[in-house]
C-alpha cells in the first residue's frame, strides 16, 4: 500500500465517510491494496468499515480508487482526463439523472443504484491530504463493494447469450436518461456534455511516439495486416465466395485509408455523431469502456457454472467516458465479448433487447411529464428501431477496432499479458512493447480478430468507413 494512500484513507477518507453515516460511530477499519490486470490503470483498495449504532454493529465493504503512477505515466496514459471524467459521472451526471427521476417520482421504477454501485465519495483536483501541493491533481472515488451483495465478474472474455442479453439492459436505461434530458432539459444535457473533458483519439505530431491510442492501434494494424498478407492466398479466404471477395476488398480499402493512422478512424467514429441531424439525436453520455471487464453480474439462485442465469448487471469503471454514439458502447461488448460461434445468431436479439429497454425507459419518463400524447409520439419516433438500426450500422466498426487492439491482451498467455501490462506502464513507446504486442497469442488470436472483421464486412459495417 502506498504510504500517502494509507495516510489519506486514515486521516481524511474514513472521517469523511463517517460524517455521511448519521449517528454511527467508528469501531474499526482495514484497507488492503488489491492488484490484478483488471485494475492496471488504478490504485485500488478494499476497505472494511465497521461502525456501531446504539448496541448494534454494521460492516460496510467499500472499494477506493486512486490514480497511480508518476506525472509522466498519468499524462501518457490519459489518467488526468480519464479520472476527471469518471469522477464527473459520479459527482455530476448520475446525480442529475437521479434528480430528474425524483422530480417525476419515478425512482421506484428507475433507480440509479440499480445501474451502478452506491457512491460514498467522488472528488478530483486538489484533495486535502492526498495532493502534495495546491497544483497537484488527484482523484478519489469510493464505491460500495458489490461482491458481498452477490455480484461477481463474469467469464474472462467470451460471454454466453444470457450474459450478453443481460448486458444490454443497464446500458440501455443509462442511455435513455440522456435522451430524456435532451427532450425535457436540453440545456442541462448541454451543461453535462460541456463538463466532460474531451478524450480524443488523435494527438499533436510531437506526442505521437508515446500517445496511447497512436501506439496501440498502429501496432494492432501492423499485427493484423502482417497476418492478412501471409494468409490472403491460403484457404483462410475462399475466393469462390462473394462474401470473402468483398471481405478482401474491404480489408484492402481499410489498409489503404487508415494503415498509417488507424487512430484517425477511431476519431472519425467518435466525432461523426455530430455530422447530421439523425445521428445527433442518438448522441449520449457514454459509459465509454462497456465490456465484460467493467460490469458485475449477479446470478439467480440455483444452477452452476454456465447454467447460472443472470439476475442483474451493474456498471463500473467509467474512465473512458465520452459524449458520442451509443454504438460505441454497444459494439464494444457485442464484438469483444461474443464468440464467433454464437455471434451471428445472437446479434439481432442483442440489438432488439437493447432498443426495447432504451425505448421503454424513455417512454416511461416522458409519460410522467405533462407532455401530450402527440408530443410524446413525435419524440419517440426519433428513436424507432429502424432509425436505431441504421444509426448502429454507421458506427458499429468501432467494436471491431477495439478487438484488433485488445483481443491479443485477453487471449495471450498470462505471462505475456503481465509483461504487456508492465511495459504499458513503463515503456509503451519501446521496441519490446511493440514486438510483444505483435506476437502475443500468435495467429490463433489473429484468426479471432478476423472473425469479427468478417462479420462486420458481411453486415455492411465497413461499407462507408
Amino acid at each position: 500500500m502506498a504510504d500517502y494512500h494509507k495516510t489519506y484513507i486514515k486521516s481524511h477518507l474514513i472521517p469523511e465517510i463517517l460524517k455521511q453515516l448519521d449517528k454511527e460511530e467508528l469501531v474499526s477499519y482495514t484497507a488492503e491494496h488489491c492488484g490484478g490486470l483488471d485494475g492496471f490503470m488504478s490504485a485500488l483498495y478494499n476497505i472494511s468499515l465497521k461502525t456501531k449504532e446504539g448496541e448494534g454493529e454494521k460492516e460496510r465493504l467499500l472499494i477506493a480508487k486512486f490514480m497511480k503512477g508518476d506525472v509522466a505515466f498519468r499524462e501518457s496514459s490519459k489518467s488526468y482526463v480519464q479520472f476527471a471524467n469518471e469522477i464527473f459521472i459520479y459527482a455530476q451526471v448520475l446525480p442529475e439523472f437521479e434528480k430528474l427521476l425524483k422530480e417525476l417520482q419515478l425512482t421506484t421504477l428507475i433507480n440509479i443504484n440499480d445501474l451502478v454501485p452506491k457512491c460514498y465519495k467522488a472528488a478530483y483536483g486538489y484533495i486535502e491530504g492526498l495532493s502534495s501541493s495546491k497544483d497537484e491533481e488527484e482523484a478519489a472515488l469510493v464505491l460500495e463493494n458489490l461482491k458481498p451483495l452477490g455480484y461477481q465478474m463474469g467469464p474472462r472474455l467470451c460471454l454466453n447469450r444470457d450474459h450478453l442479453l443481460a448486458m444490454c439492459k443497464p446500458v440501455a436505461k443509462y442511455h435513455a436518461l440522456s435522451y430524456a434530458l435532451r427532450a425535457l432539459q436540453p440545456l442541462q444535457l448541454d451543461h453535462l456534455k460541456s463538463g466532460l473533458k474531451v478524450l480524443p483519439f488523435v494527438c499533436p505530431a510531437h506526442e505521437a511516439k508515446r500517445h496511447l491510442y497512436t501506439v496501440l492501434y498502429r501496432v494492432a494494424f501492423e499485427r493484423f495486416y502482417d497476418f492478412f498478407d501471409r494468409t490472403i492466398d491460403t484457404n483462410t479466404f475462399d475466393r469462390k465466395s462473394a462474401k470473402d471477395l468483398k471481405l478482401i476488398e474491404d480489408l484492402k480499402k481499410l489498409k489503404e485509408k487508415y494503415f498509417n493512422e488507424p487512430h484517425h478512424l477511431l476519431e472519425k467514429l467518435r466525432t461523426k455523431v455530430e455530422d447530421n441531424k439523425e445521428d445527433r439525436k442518438f448522441a449520449v453520455i457514454l459509459h465509454g469502456d462497456y465490456n465484460r471487464n467493467n460490469v458485475m453480474f449477479k446470478y439467480c439462485e440455483g444452477g452452476e457454472g454456465t447454467d447460472q442465469k443472470v439476475e442483474n448487471v451493474k456498471m463500473i469503471d467509467f474512465q473512458e467516458v465520452r459524449y458520442g454514439s451509443p454504438v460505441l458502447d454497444l459494439s464494444f461488448f457485442m464484438y469483444f465479448n461474443s464468440s464467433e460461434d454464437i455471434r451471428a445468431d445472437v446479434w439481432p436479439e442483442l440489438l432488439e433487447t437493447y432498443h426495447s429497454h432504451m425505448f421503454h425507459t424513455l417512454e416511461m419518463i416522458l409519460k410522467a411529464t405533462n407532455k401530450s400524447d402527440s408530443e410524446i409520439k413525435e419524440i419517440m419516433s426519433d428513436y424507432s428501431y429502424e432509425k436505431f438500426e441504421a444509426h448502429f450500422s454507421r458506427f458499429a466498426f468501432y467494436g471491431v477496432m477495439i478487438c484488433m487492439h485488445f483481443l491479443p491482451w485477453m487471449l495471450c498467455s498470462e505471462d505475456e499479458c503481465a509483461r504487456l501490462s508492465d511495459l504499458f506502464d513503463k515503456d509503451i513507446g519501446g521496441e519490446e512493447f511493440h514486438k510483444l504486442s505483435i506476437e502475443a497469442g500468435g495467429d490463433e488470436v489473429n484468426r479471432k480478430i478476423l472473425t469479427a472483421i468478417r462479420h462486420a464486412s458481411e453486415m455492411g459495417y465497413m461499407d462507408n468507413l
